[in-house]
């Protein structure tokens, strides 16, 4: 895997984590008084917190990387 491809991954594992934070955030305020979605969908944002955690990860490595490479060349 390549260092783009890398920072692709882990960009597009932010993009889809924030997306899965806000979609239940949505459907918890659409459905406050149902117990089961609020917490079926808690649960919901924590995974997608911690995909976006994970994947900014992924983006520091490569960044660590290409900055590792870029020393050596110089």
């Amino acid at each position: 895997m390549t260092i783009s491809n890398s920072l692709s991954a882990g960009l597009q594992g932010i993009q889809a984590g924030m997306q899965r934070v806000n979609l239940a955030g949505g459907r918890i305020a659409a459905h406050a008084a149902d117990t089961e979605v609020l917490a079926t969908n808690a649960v919901e944002q924590m995974s997608g917190r911690h995909q976006v955690g994970l994947s900014a990860q992924v983006v520091k490595a490569a960044d660590e990387m290409l900055g590792s490479l870029l020393d050596i060349k110089v």
